[in-house]
């Protein structure tokens, strides 16, 4: 399977609640953002002959019972090819073998997030704790041009993995050349290992993946709707969309997918580069319905109605548009990615237990799905 999200925080100090409604914010007791998930394994990667040289590379990579032979790795390739998915079976891998204490698995955003107290003192503090692990994990690294006051940090960084014989990976779109934004100094240690250039999946890749996900998720399709989905839909995350808009039609409406249905869908997402959904509409959805105003979302008041709202679009932000969970608590007003994870969890836990809960966030799932209708 290929599936490129956000990467998942780590597991952070557990946070108990003084009330069902309340969120408390505690400060991130660890450094990386690392979570075992057997959905991103190599076993789940879908490819053919033509990657096979990125999946041995990101393989041989991951044993951890030898010196490294390629460091860094730097995998690189278009987007939905599949990169954040191998960087992620990488990091099981190592997981399984040493531990999460192990590893520091992020992206770009992530690591923005732990230098967000930029004085000397705070940085070298960090420093410290990130050059602790024994595996260094980045993606995104693209995303360098947008935090370019990091690119000094990662040197030093890389600097003190390498010396001290620590595997380091990499995954950015295209390869290192069409960044002209990076620092020569750290252009040459990224040069230094082994890059594996991944390339767009083919046809036969998109109907395998396809085929499993209707599998798993009990959809009916005919096999020319899904040749016709994996005609049009060559970009992975595209591909990924339309199929997460089928799985919530049958669920919300609690019938298989009609030929109209699917062909409705298929327009919409056609029309998805000009019209997506986003962060503003689904805030904006919630806020509604518990009749607030957005600021009130995304201030620091604690009334009861409006800490249950704020949680519930975090949920919902989270779940439909996979932000990760730093990229959330700034969208939220500058919350601490510790707050965001308490509050996806809570929610999570009331959709369990609470059938008039599950009720309503499969309402506001469809009203933010049809919003850009």
């Amino acid at each position: 399977m290929l599936y490129e999200t956000p990467l998942a925080s780590a597991a952070t100090k557990q946070v108990s609640a003084a009330s069902n409604t309340a969120v408390q914010e505690t400060p991130a007791s660890v450094v990386s953002r690392t979570v075992p998930n057997t959905q991103f394994t190599f076993d789940t990667f879908l490819h053919n002959a033509k990657n096979i040289f990125p999946v041995a590379s990101a393989k041989e990579v991951a044993k951890t019972d030898i010196p490294p032979k390629y460091n860094p790795l730097v995998i690189a390739g278009p987007s939905g090819s599949g990169k954040t998915h191998l960087l992620r079976a990488i990091a099981h891998s190592i997981i399984e073998l040493r531990g999460e204490e192990s590893i520091f698995l992020g992206n770009i955003e992530d690591l923005a997030s732990l230098y967000q107290d930029g004085s000397p003192g705070a940085r070298f503090e960090m420093r410290k704790k990130i050059v602790q692990k024994n595996f260094f994990l980045l993606d995104d690294l693209q995303r360098l041009e947008d935090f370019p006051i990091l690119q000094e940090e990662l040197i030093a960084l890389f600097d003190a993995f390498h010396d001290n014989n620590k595997q380091m990976v990499f995954c950015c779109t295209d390869g290192l050349t069409a960044h002209n934004f990076l620092l020569p100094t750290l252009r040459s240690r990224l040069e230094w290992g082994l890059l594996a250039q991944l390339k767009p999946q083919d046809m036969d890749i998109r109907i395998k993946y396809v085929t499993n996900y209707l599998k798993n998720n009990q959809i009916k399709l005919t096999n020319d709707q899904i040749i016709l989905l994996c005609q049009r839909f060559g970009d992975f995350r595209l591909l990924q969309g339309v199929l997460l808009k089928l799985s919530a039609f049958k669920e919300l409406m609690h019938t298989e997918v009609s030929e109209y249905e699917f062909n409705q869908i298929i327009e919409h997402t056609d029309n998805t580069k000009t019209n997506p959904l986003t962060p503003d509409i689904i805030i904006g959805i919630v806020a509604k319905h518990y009749m607030l105003q957005t600021k009130d979302l995304l201030s620091e008041k604690r009334h009861q109605k409006i800490v249950l709202a704020r949680q519930i679009a975090m949920y919902l932000t989270r779940t439909l548009l996979g932000s990760s969970y730093p990229a959330l608590g700034r969208m939220f007003g500058g919350k601490d990615h510790s707050t965001v994870i308490y509050a996806v969890n809570k929610i999570n836990k009331f959709i369990v237990k609470n059938k008039d809960t599950k009720l309503l966030i499969n309402e506001l799932k469809e009203k933010c799905l049809t919003a850009t209708k």
